[in-house]
């Protein structure tokens, strides 16, 4: 029985517009030297994708040129465009030339334009005013594009957008929302100048604050977020910003993955305190939220801050993730969360290392001796901790002797008698020396104790 010996061509047109769906255009292009079926293939694709990231300006001369030439020739075939996709380092040189490519999608009707246009010298792209009042439009993302003198916008079709790198006020905020009925999405990626993000009146049911970029101007001032009807918060990244929340009482979900001001010299006395009650104030909005993640800042600050009001900010959580390490500088801060946390059932922890580093200096706590096979040893978990929870789940395990990791699990399967599972995902990319040296350890260390339970089951995934 014969074998095709092109599989890949004998495939349908769909599906190989689909392929090439995935590809920078240029690739696109450069299938057309593969046989005659593909020579006209590439002027029928619904995916543009230019994308070119040297720096150098005779190379980003030559790109531009290309896309000039590249959307003039798929003028008259691109009757159903869904997407087109322009990234490259942007100088206001090419003002004119992305003004084309814009107006190229307004004319086709695109459903997707993303403008991600880096650059060095703060040079940014004023969107044309032809793009502001645009029904076809679904979703977008704008890096280093301003809205200049914008009076009101109209995208009656618009579901995500997301933009980045780029100074707007409270009122753009505003007109966004008041002028996309459908937006269900708003993703701002460190962006600047807003003072007040006010979704009253929009549909918007996620917000994502990554990072607030560093202007002199805006430090050690207040970000207030309105949300009434968004139910998935997200705040990542550098916020060096006192955040005040109002009005999320739908949220269902939020994430605290952010970092804050570092401690001056003379203020360490009471920065804990300050920070601390910024986060108790921030906790209390979300006293009905059942699923929150924490990140390594927070968690930190919780260490050193001495509130009894902890235990009553989030009384309704049930799922926990935290995005930290098991080192000291971070347990006391999670030891207090598993303890006032009454409703606590499933615990995630991403053992990622911190992307900032924060200086501090915590003692460890050692607390009880716990009895493994005849032997006293000691815990790193005093009793109390999270003994309503019934599944936890690892990712990023290392496992390593040294380290608290195999410790802090063998306590929590110890001290919560409800464990139902344990799932220990091992960090991709870890050496197999490394790993199956540890392999043994932990698993000998945590069958042991699982013996002590009667429902716990630990799984281990390479």
């Amino acid at each position: 029985m014969g074998v095709a010996s092109d599989r890949l061509s004998s495939l349908p047109d769909s599906v190989l517009l689909h392929i090439l769906s995935f590809l920078p255009f240029d690739d696109v292009v450069r299938t057309t030297r593969l046989c005659h079926q593909w020579r006209t293939l590439w002027s029928f694709s619904s995916t543009l994708n230019f994308i070119h990231r040297s720096k150098d300006l005779f190379s980003v001369r030559k790109f531009v040129s290309f896309v000039d030439k590249s959307l003039i020739n798929l003028h008259g075939n691109c009757n159903s465009l869904l997407k087109l996709h322009v990234e490259f380092p942007f100088k206001r040189c090419f003002t004119s030339d992305v003004t084309v490519w814009v107006l190229f999608a307004i004319t086709h009707q695109v459903k997707e334009l993303n403008l991600v246009l880096s650059n060095d010298d703060g040079d940014c792209y004023n969107l044309p005013k032809r793009l502001l009042f645009n029904s076809y439009l679904e979703k977008a993302n704008w890096v280093s594009c301003r809205f200049y003198k914008v009076q009101a916008v109209r995208w009656d079709s618009l579901r995500e957008l997301r933009i980045g790198s780029t100074e707007f006020g409270d009122d753009i905020v505003r007109k966004i929302v008041a002028g996309s009925p459908c937006l269900d999405l708003l993703e701002l990626d460190n962006c600047w100048g807003f003072r007040c993000l006010d979704l009253f009146g929009g549909k918007v049911s996620k917000l994502v604050v990554n990072g607030y970029k560093e202007v002199k101007k805006f430090l050690d001032l207040e970000l207030e977020i309105k949300a009434p009807c968004v139910k998935v918060l997200e705040l990542k990244g550098c916020i060096r910003m006192n955040i005040k929340l109002k009005n999320v009482r739908n949220c269902v979900s939020v994430k605290f993955d952010f970092h804050s001001k570092n401690p001056k010299d003379d203020e360490c006395d009471n920065f804990y305190e300050q920070q601390g009650d910024m986060l108790m104030a921030m906790f209390g909005s979300f006293s009905h939220v059942k699923d929150v993640m924490l990140g390594t800042w927070c968690i930190e600050v919780m260490a050193f801050w001495d509130s009894p009001w902890v235990l009553f900010t989030m009384i309704s959580c049930e799922c926990l993730t935290l995005h930290t390490p098991i080192q000291k500088r971070y347990l006391p801060g999670i030891i207090r969360l598993l303890k006032n946390l009454l409703k606590l059932q499933t615990l995630i922890i991403h053992m990622a290392l911190p992307y900032f580093e924060f200086e501090a200096c915590l003692i460890p706590v050692v607390n009880d001796v716990y009895s493994v096979e005849g032997k006293l040893q000691l815990s790193v978990l005093p009793r109390g901790c999270g003994h309503q929870l019934e599944k936890i789940r690892v990712c990023g395990f290392e496992g390593t002797q040294s380290g608290l990791e195999v410790l802090f699990l063998r306590d929590l399967l110890l001290i919560s008698a409800n464990i139902e599972m344990m799932v220990i995902e091992w960090r991709s990319g870890l050496q197999n020396s490394i790993r199956d040296a540890s392999v043994e350890f932990v698993a000998k260390t945590l069958s042991n104790v699982c013996k002590r339970s009667k429902k716990a089951v630990v799984l281990f995934k390479m």
